[in-house]
């Protein structure tokens, strides 16, 4: 039996939330600037760790480990509380073998891109290695380090109660706001010799993402240089230097906003595939074709050459009479009630045969 022939940018939902993107409208009227696909390097996050104790437990720490136990009593120390030493000059921790209300725990806060002034407070996320809860424990006093290392400069202080994001995860926690800054946070933006490095984020980092953006900049009139050529050259795939220009030589934070507010042309073609195995869910461009060849799954023949879908239902998925798109194929098996996780077989199928031609990203 043959049926109306599917529209080829049709909304398909396939079982357990699958979502089928597709569509020229929406990418025509996309408004991209530089900023959503580059950011300047050196605006990252930095971490801060260091190793602490939580006490106050209800029996639920590790006390009875030696190495919590030689963490106390060094803190002990620090406190002026020296516990006996032995012949050899070591405390003895005989005396703290039945604490159970302590918990060696991993601490960590992020620094947000903007770096962080002295005396700015960041929540900070504690995880125990061996303790049961760290439910009601307040974390003692910890100095937090870099992630270079070697570098021991004490960068932030971090103490305060415990709370539990997850009660099925009693092992892990945070201290809202319970981390200090003591030391200024920085992060240049500008390179040795005053220049900006845009960086692609990683699904964007391609040779031709990076030109169009190099075009984009040296288009830009506000961004003339003084000897008529472009401020922008693209290195490769991800990074694209840029000169600042005369007119903002006194003004580089501007400049830098300015940049990434920069509206980007979008793309002529869109051929990624995108596939969330986990979720079954993926997302297909509009512009992804697929060549003649013939699948056999569960029983169920794929031709494409034959314009034909068979599975006693016939369809043309050529749409148009070009190219056959995957986004009509899809459509196809959707009428056909294709369970969702059959769909991302035959997509990778596809794919593995050479008869796909985009870019297929698994999640």
């Amino acid at each position: 039996m043959q049926t109306d022939r599917l529209q080829v940018w049709k909304l398909a939902w396939l079982g357990l939330g699958l979502v089928l993107l597709s569509g020229r409208a929406s990418l025509l009227n996309a408004d991209h600037r530089i900023g959503d696909i580059c950011r300047i390097k050196g605006q990252e996050e930095n971490i801060l760790h260091g190793f602490g104790l939580v006490i106050g437990l209800k029996g639920t720490g590790d006390g009875d480990l030696r190495t919590t136990q030689r963490a106390l009593a060094r803190y002990m120390e620090l406190l002026g509380h020296r516990l006996p030493t032995g012949p050899s000059g070591q405390p003895l921790l005989d005396e703290l073998k039945n604490v159970k209300n302590v918990a060696l725990v991993y601490v960590t806060a992020t620094i947000p891109p903007g770096g962080a002034q002295q005396g700015d407070l960041l929540d900070c996320l504690l995880s125990a290695p061996s303790a049961k809860s760290l439910d009601g424990g307040y974390l003692m006093l910890t100095e937090m380090y870099t992630a270079i290392p070697g570098d021991k400069t004490v960068y932030a202080l971090a103490k305060g109660l415990v709370s539990l994001d997850d009660p099925a995860r009693p092992q892990s926690g945070r201290v809202p706001l319970g981390c200090q800054l003591e030391r200024k946070v920085e992060n240049r933006f500008l390179t040795r010799d005053g220049k900006l490095l845009l960086v692609m984020h990683k699904d964007h980092a391609t040779f031709q993402t990076a030109t169009d953006v190099e075009r984009a900049i040296n288009q830009e009139p506000d961004f003339a240089s003084n000897t008529g050529g472009g401020i922008a050259r693209a290195i490769d795939p991800v990074t694209i230097e840029v000169a600042i220009p005369p007119a903002y030589a006194d003004k580089p934070t501007l400049f830098a906003a300015t940049l990434l507010s920069t509206r980007l042309a979008p793309p002529p073609v869109d051929t990624r595939v995108i596939i969330n195995e986990r979720k079954q869910m993926f997302s297909i461009g509009a512009d992804v074709e697929i060549s003649p060849v013939a699948i056999m799954h569960k029983n169920r023949l794929i031709q494409i050459g034959d314009q034909t879908v068979n599975e006693a239902v016939a369809f043309d998925i050529r749409g148009d009479g070009s190219q056959p798109k995957l986004t009509s194929l899809v459509d196809a098996l959707n009428a056909l009630k294709v369970p969702a996780a059959d769909v991302i077989d035959i997509i990778k199928m596809l794919k593995h045969k050479r008869a796909l031609f985009g870019e297929l990203i698994l999640e």
